[in-house]
């Protein structure tokens, strides 16, 4: 019998174990979806009516397929922000079976110090574990306040990219009790340089990480700087966040394609500059009359 106690015990501490770190796992999981949507955010800005891509497209050829070319890729954008709303779904639904189970093993060890006799079958984590995902998701799934995915927060940001109009559903029309009027919402892709530069050092961004507390964005090297010398208050005026710390931040992947982006507009404008004085130098010269 005390064999069968131990047992039990080395089975629920190995389940304890995989339980956190499959929660743990969870984060990353959500990172990697986080950086393919704002990807897919860069490209559906890029293609936007009247932008570059879409103005060129246009006027090549009279436009012949532009459209049909510009609906497919924007159709296929708001498929993978689908996906990465339903991707979102499933890791909360999974992280929160984990906890579920993580819990029953924890009150399970319990019982067994407690039990003089413990000689029932190791219990089956997997199948508990598989269980309590579905019963969760069909929880939510029954649940009128949860967002469908084509209305998640992920699929609108991609479709105001795409510059499309968005009404905003009230919390009436989902079964909730918010009588506000419909917003209309037009996404607007351009972006302030103020945005774009170090609240610290006041550069453009070159590492900007986010903080997860507060919000706001800094350059890691500026952050550094600023914990190295013991300023922890957020460089924000009027933030509350008084307890800077690196355990508080995570890359910016949005940031670093937006500073990326003012930099390849920047360049593209100070080209086309170059080439209009070329053109002007030229008609000035082709004026001259060389007399004999």
């Amino acid at each position: 019998m005390a064999r069968g106690r131990n047992s039990h015990h080395g089975a629920g501490g190995g389940a304890l174990l995989a339980c956190t770190r499959a929660i743990e796992r969870t984060e990353d999981q959500k990172k990697s979806v986080k950086s393919l949507q704002v990807r897919v955010k860069f490209i559906a800005e890029a293609i936007r009516p009247n932008s570059d891509i879409a103005n060129v497209l246009q006027e090549f050829d009279g436009g012949a397929g532009a459209d049909d070319f510009l609906s497919s890729i924007s159709n296929r954008l708001k498929a993978v922000a689908e996906g990465n709303a339903k991707r979102m779904y499933e890791i909360a639904n999974f992280k929160d079976a984990m906890e579920e189970v993580r819990t029953e093993v924890t009150n399970r060890q319990n019982e067994n110090h407690e039990a003089a006799d413990a000689t029932d079958d190791a219990p089956d984590y997997e199948r508990s574990i598989h269980e309590a995902v579905e019963r969760i998701r069909q929880k939510r799934q029954n649940d009128s306040s949860q967002m469908p995915p084509e209305d998640h927060a992920l699929n609108i940001e991609i479709r105001e990219a795409l510059g499309e109009k968005i009404q905003k559903k009230s919390r009436a029309s989902r079964g909730g009790d918010d009588d506000d009027d419909d917003l209309e919402i037009v996404h607007n892709q351009n972006d302030d340089e103020h945005t774009l530069k170090c609240p610290i050092t006041g550069m453009l961004f070159e590492n900007p990480v986010k903080n997860n507390v507060c919000g706001h964005v800094y350059d890691r090297a500026g952050l550094d700087q600023m914990i190295k010398t013991r300023k922890l208050n957020c460089p924000i005026p009027g933030c509350t966040n008084k307890s800077l710390s690196l355990s508080q931040v995570e890359v910016d992947e949005e940031m670093k394609l937006k500073v990326k982006r003012h930099k390849t507009r920047e360049e593209a404008e100070k080209r086309k500059r170059d080439l209009e004085e070329e053109d002007d130098d030229d008609q000035e010269g082709a004026g001259f009359t060389v007399l004999e």
